[in-house]
């Protein structure tokens, strides 16, 4: 027996034989993804964008006692949307958020949470405007503290 024979497959055939298998499977892959991916990319999309309004919420302000917000209800309804800021239909639509609030430069009085349930905030949104949308904690007392719409634009 030589070194160069071999009592079993042939790796290098083997070898051949399985980028095709996955290149097929990757390209089944990606087309799954794709399929699912394109309608949540065209919700964004500049036209449908038009029709929508914009919230904001991942724009924290700690000098300004405004800490960030994840939206996790509207009108009633659990829901999970983009952590930095999605689209909404233009209405009035009540908001229920969470948040992490940053007391660097803003004192607590209260029992101490690192995490807050924030109260429901009502509010109109019209298409083509901004809103950013955030906790204000700039009152000393945590029972005044409060969602806020801080900024609009359009």
């Amino acid at each position: 027996m030589t070194f160069s024979q071999h009592n079993g497959p042939n790796p290098s055939k083997s070898h051949k034989q399985r980028p095709g298998v996955w290149a097929g499977l990757l390209g089944v892959a990606l087309g799954v993804t794709t399929a699912l991916i394109s309608p949540l990319a065209m919700a964004g999309s500049e036209e449908g964008s038009a029709a929508q309004a914009r919230i904001i919420t991942g724009n924290e302000r700690p000098a300004e006692c405004i800490s960030s917000v994840h939206v996790n209800t509207i009108d009633g309804q659990q829901v999970y949307v983009q952590p930095l800021g999605f689209d909404i239909a233009p209405g009035t639509h009540t908001l229920m958020a969470r948040t992490k609030v940053n007391t660097s430069f803003c004192t607590a009085v209260g029992p101490g949470t690192n995490r807050d349930t924030v109260q429901p905030l009502e509010a109109e949104f019209e298409a083509g405007k901004t809103y950013y949308l955030g906790y204000d904690h700039s009152s000393a007392n945590r029972r005044d503290w409060k969602l806020v719409i801080w900024k609009v634009e359009g």
